[in-house]
């Protein structure tokens, strides 16, 4: 009988069944969890406010992320272009509108340059802000030996203060008046 079989013949029930896999495959992922464990047909259940019903898509916790942006990389006070690092918190898996930020430096100074007449201020510390970009700067070379710059942001609620992430940049020493981003943790 298998001699008896066309090959275009047997191409096209090939081709039928992969379709037919394929189709089956697709669509085993598409089955609503929902259906599964349904309550009886005399109960009702309202989705959670935050959960969509028709698309079945409810939001997921993520874990908080939270790093420092910083530019440049490469920082001296004697350069026109900028009035030190520019740093920013960059976060992840948090509402940020309930979330302030507090910043520390082991050396050096912070300072708001912002508009609308980008007068440079020097800020006390610990500042605390909501997440707006502030600058690093120094005036003076530390004296020997030139330990590495430590600077910590730490996101809290801006509530009850717990601490939800934190995040560590190092700077570096290239010579007495220029450092350098090291690593940012």
């Amino acid at each position: 009988m298998r001699k008896l079989i066309n090959p275009l013949f047997r191409n096209v029930i090939y081709a039928g069944i992969l379709i037919t896999l394929s189709l089956l495959v697709m669509s085993a992922g598409c089955v609503d969890s929902s259906q599964k464990n349904s309550p009886p047909a005399s109960t009702t259940q309202t989705p959670a406010s935050t959960c969509s019903a028709e698309a079945n898509v409810c939001p997921v916790d993520l874990p908080v992320f939270l790093t420092i942006d910083a530019s440049p990389q490469v920082y001296s006070p004697i350069m026109s272009s900028t009035v030190g690092i520019g740093l920013t918190p960059n976060v992840s898996g948090l509402k940020t509108t309930g979330t302030e930020y507090e910043w520390t430096a082991s050396y050096g100074h912070f300072l708001d340059w912002s508009s609308p007449n980008y007068t440079v201020n020097t800020l006390s510390e610990p500042l605390v802000n909501h997440g707006e970009k502030i600058y690093w700067s120094f005036t003076q070379a530390p004296d020997s030996p030139q330990r590495p710059v430590i600077i910590t942001v730490t996101a809290r609620d801006i509530t009850s203060k717990k601490p939800l992430a934190s995040s560590r940049l190092t700077l570096g020493w290239k010579n007495n008046m220029t450092v350098a981003v090291e690593k940012i943790e």
